[in-house]
């Protein structure tokens, strides 16, 4: 009896070790929002034209692909009316939903500040930079000034990563002023 008692202790004591484990594993590194900013190649304004999900070649993930209309760059060679491909993993193929945390996710017509960096592939293809800390939703209603929304505030309605300067809610023009000066300070630096 005394026996089994002390393997299930070991046995908890061993899920509990490799739950937490794992739990840590997922945390994100805390990344300052400069050198957030500075690891960046186009920060830009614009608008979710479409929105496509699709298995890998592997069918081991989903993946889905926006069509961002470029409106504005505040950071990047990226010109208005550029159209753009920005992927992530996640998404829903037929009746299978695979939903990264922590990963941005698109809508049709969403309207987006997007912190940006291309995939390693050659394909000329965005990734969201800083995973759900790189996207920003944007609301206009017509009774006030056009506020954002940080991926987290959107998905869970509270901001649940970590920030310095670019607050999870806020003006649209107090962030597109913070993310162009931020943008100056790290090319400032590359360039002195």
């Amino acid at each position: 009896m005394r026996r089994r008692q002390l393997v299930r202790g070991v046995l908890l004591t061993g899920g509990l070790l490799g739950f937490a484990t794992c739990t840590v594993a997922s945390v994100f590194e805390p990344v300052s929002d400069f050198q957030l900013v500075c690891e960046t190649t186009d920060i830009i304004q614009g608008q979710v034209t479409d929105v496509q999900s699709a298995w890998d070649n592997d069918r081991t993930a989903i993946w889905t692909t926006a069509t961002v209309q470029v409106r504005g760059a505040i950071r990047g060679s990226l010109r208005p009316d550029t159209l753009i491909h920005v992927k992530e993993v996640g998404g829903t193929v037929d009746d299978y939903t695979i939903k990264a945390d922590g990963f941005p996710t698109f809508q049709k017509g969403q309207e987006v500040v997007m912190l940006l960096q291309p995939w390693d592939d050659g394909s000329g293809t965005y990734r969201v930079w800083g995973y759900g800390r790189g996207l920003f939703a944007v609301d206009r209603r017509e009774s006030r000034a056009p506020t954002v929304s940080r991926y987290d505030v959107v998905e869970s309605g509270r901001p649940t990563m970590p920030t310095d300067r670019l607050p999870p809610t806020a003006l649209l023009d107090g962030l597109t002023r913070e993310l162009s000066g931020l943008a100056r300070r790290c090319d400032a630096r590359a360039h002195p």
